[in-house]
């Protein structure tokens, strides 16, 4: 049986406190590395920020645009943004930001006809579903999907 959590976002910006236990400092002082293996589900794109958030591909965009600086981006935008009222990809909007490329990826996206808020799940497999196996490889800079499968 596999529980099911809800990630709340607050997690990455919470600071330790003085009496809170080793273990809980140890999560938060690694909590970056959580961090890479979330991928976001878009719903309505208020809560993905566009350039930092990985939502569309493996990575992040300024990652998968090798942004060396993400001041030299404007990382305010939300996905939202680039969402049309009849619940489309604005490619006008995005194809000031983004070359063809990408701009494919985020077009494959699909956008739900309903405005549902955006949820975030464990994106390092593709199952959706956390393990620590992956999660160990992705710290130490091994990509799951082509670690080898040793009962992950």
């Amino acid at each position: 049986m596999k529980a099911k959590y809800s990630i709340n976002m607050d997690f990455f910006n919470i600071t330790s406190k003085i009496l809170e236990s080793w273990v809980w400092k140890c999560i938060l002082k690694n909590r970056h590395q959580f961090r890479k293996g979330l991928c976001w589900k878009v719903g309505n794109g208020t809560k993905i920020h566009f350039c930092l958030d990985n939502w569309f591909a493996n990575d992040n965009l300024a990652t998968l645009l090798a942004i060396p600086n993400v001041f030299q981006i404007d990382t305010s935008f939300m996905v939202s943004q680039f969402i049309s009222p009849a619940k489309e990809w604005d490619t006008l909007k995005l194809k000031e930001l983004v070359d063809d490329v990408h701009l494919q990826l985020i077009l494959a996206t699909p956008i739900p006809p309903s405005s549902i808020p955006d949820s975030v799940c464990w994106g390092l497999l593709g199952t959706g579903d956390f393990t620590t196996k992956p999660a160990t490889w992705a710290a130490h800079g091994i990509d799951p999907m082509t670690a080898p499968l040793l009962g992950v």
